[in-house]
């Protein structure tokens, strides 16, 4: 039943890989809640001192940060346009730790520092069941941010990404549809996230740029609009 849950959202999310190409895993696992914030701020200084106030926080509910960059450093656009400057995304080893952390009391008033600094978008994501472990070594993660219009026309880039998202050794951080994804602050339209991870920026740009896969990216095309971003990973300790 989970592979085919899987086998249907890669197959309408636009980033497609085998069912083989992932664990086996029980579909009531505990799943990790992903933070992702897209952000363009305005007052450093203040921003500065937000981010000083956060890692106690984090670290109170085992949160840890996967990506930290902005547009030219550590996040390249591959696709489409993207209006924030900055992404952040962090890790909770809970479902529920997004949610713990955005409505803390420490949070609430770290928020504070930051207001007026920029405009942000924050959302929650889902993880894979059973995907609670730190990532190893430096890894780069392709995010796909999808406005879908036709679903069935995928069916043939999917086809064609399979072996090429398996031979690139990646695997999925967060797959959902927009009821998947829990707004938290600013905006966020009718979209679909994929969120893979690769074992290094080596492994994306490979599999990014294999003729094969640059063949593949026009039927995507034919199915919605698609930014994609690649971000450099933080190496966890």
């Amino acid at each position: 039943m989970l592979a085919r849950l899987i086998l249907c959202l890669i197959g309408s999310l636009g980033l497609a890989a085998t069912v083989a190409a992932q664990p086996v895993v029980d579909p009531n696992a505990p799943r990790p809640g992903y933070l992702l914030v897209m952000g363009t701020p305005t007052d450093p200084a203040a921003m500065g001192r937000y981010a000083r106030t956060l890692p106690p926080i984090y670290a109170k509910l085992g949160g840890y940060y996967l990506a930290l960059g902005r547009i030219g450093r550590g996040i390249t656009v591959l696709e489409g346009s993207f209006k924030s400057q900055s992404v952040v995304l962090a890790k909770f080893p809970r479902l529920e730790g997004p949610n713990e952390f955005w409505w803390s009391p420490e949070y609430r008033s770290s928020v504070e520092i930051r207001r007026g600094a920029g405009s942000f978008n924050v959302v929650k994501l889902k993880g894979m069941p059973g995907d609670l472990d730190k990532p190893a070594g430096k890894p780069a993660y392709l995010l796909s941010i999808g406005d879908i219009k036709d679903r069935e026309k995928l069916n043939p880039y999917a086809d064609a990404a399979r072996p090429l998202v398996r031979a690139a050794g990646a695997t999925f951080v967060a797959v959902g549809s927009r009821k998947d994804i829990e707004l938290l602050e600013g905006e966020f339209g009718n979209l679909d996230v994929t969120l893979l991870r690769f074992p290094s920026m080596q492994a994306l740009e490979t599999f990014y740029r294999d003729p094969a896969y640059q063949r593949a990216i026009p039927l995507r095309h034919s199915a919605g609009d698609y930014t994609l971003l690649a971000i450099d990973g933080v190496a966890q300790p």
